[in-house]
């Protein structure tokens, strides 16, 4: 049968983790150099990149948070009562 608390624990989960990864892998500390700029770089095409990460890691984060929310209300859900 449908188990809405453990369905909303288990979404919130999964969310999570999707977050964090998502948060992760747009995370400034996982560039591995920063380039200081020669005469061949885009600073457009730099500056476009950045804010594409920065919008990215926004959304890991909202994403986080919907999952922890979820997880936290599934906690107040009372437990199905099974008619025997």
């Amino acid at each position: 049968m449908f188990d809405l608390k453990t369905s909303l624990n288990s979404l919130g989960i999964v969310l999570t983790l999707v977050g964090v990864y998502v948060v992760y892998l747009n995370s400034p500390l996982n560039e591995h150099a920063i380039d200081g700029g020669s005469a061949d770089t885009d600073f457009d095409k730099m500056r476009r990149q950045a804010q594409r990460r920065n919008l990215l890691m926004r959304c890991g984060v909202y994403t986080v948070l919907v999952g922890s929310l979820l997880q936290l209300t599934s906690n107040y859900i009372p437990a199905e009562v099974s008619s025997s």
